[in-house]
């Protein structure tokens, strides 16, 4: 009993690391541009498909390379967006949108069917639990990620613009930082991270054209859990969810297995954790 619960556990977890790539860039962009993509889900996606489809090394390089570029398009075309609207749903509205196009491109270029890559026949026995060694390579590339993010935040001027955006963006500006170049960076920082995300999904559960929405929600779900404005507690709010969704999958049936993840979010915003005017408009 105690050994089945330690794998739902570790599983859970190696799992949850990849909603905490998801969760990172959610985060910084709201912390720093007052916004909040919802393409990213869209975006690994993408990169999941581009990597299937072309495979290898190549692949995946030009897998995130996209995600890349298609942030960066989304960036500018929401920012155009914010500066004529006084409302910064409408913002989160249009990314919703080009989310939903995203969907749809991929369904038309690469089909219906689920992708799926399994790249290990053996699996590591680790005090009883057999785990792949997939899972692995994602917890390893998601810690470096997270180390290399802390790193860019708080030890390059880089960092410093983008965290004085998040204090105070009028204030950012008169002292001559480039916000709307910090906030084209943040944007395409979330293509990276989502695209790497998207490769280690697919080499992991697989995915599919329609995924994009719930790994979304997976990501934002993750970055509120221990607040939005703090980018570096997503990844735990990721491995949060990935435990109850570890959990729910080994001891509840199909049906509310699927929704006891979102019931977990859901618990956590009723509790307060979260200031849902604050996300709505204005950091304030």
């Amino acid at each position: 009993m105690m050994l089945e619960l330690a794998e739902f556990l570790i599983r859970g977890a190696l799992l949850g690391s990849i909603y905490g790539l998801l969760a990172y860039p959610v985060s910084l962009l709201f912390a720093t541009t007052d916004s909040v993509d919802l393409a990213v889900g869209a975006y690994a996606v993408l990169g999941a498909s581009i990597a299937f489809a072309v495979g290898g090394p190549g692949g995946i390089a030009l897998a995130v390379f996209s995600t890349v570029a298609v942030s960066c398009v989304v960036g500018l075309l929401s920012m155009s967006i914010n500066r004529g609207a006084p409302n910064p749903l409408v913002g989160v509205l249009a990314t919703f949108g080009l989310a939903t196009f995203l969907d749809s491109l991929v369904l038309t270029i690469f089909g219906k069917d689920p992708m799926v890559r399994q790249p290990f026949n053996t699996f590591w026995e680790l005090g009883g639990v057999r785990v792949s060694p997939q899972a692995g390579i994602n917890l390893s590339v998601a810690l470096a990620l997270l180390l290399a993010m802390y790193m860019w935040l708080y030890r390059t001027p880089i960092g410093r613009d983008m965290r004085a955006c998040a204090a105070n963006a009028l204030a950012a500006t008169l002292a001559g930082i480039p916000v709307k170049r910090i906030s084209l960076l943040t944007y395409m920082a979330g293509g990276l991270l989502a695209g790497i995300a998207g490769v280690l999904i697919l080499y992991t559960t697989g995915a599919n054209y329609s995924a994009g929405l719930g790994l979304t929600i997976w990501g934002f779900g993750a970055a509120v859990l221990f607040g939005m404005t703090k980018p570096l507690r997503g990844f735990a709010g990721g491995i949060a969810i990935g435990i109850v969704q570890g959990l729910s999958s080994g001891y509840l049936p199909g049906a509310w297995a699927t929704v006891a993840p979102l019931g977990f979010i859901i618990i956590i915003l009723a509790s307060g954790r979260l200031n849902v005017a604050h996300v709505a408009g204005g950091r304030a």
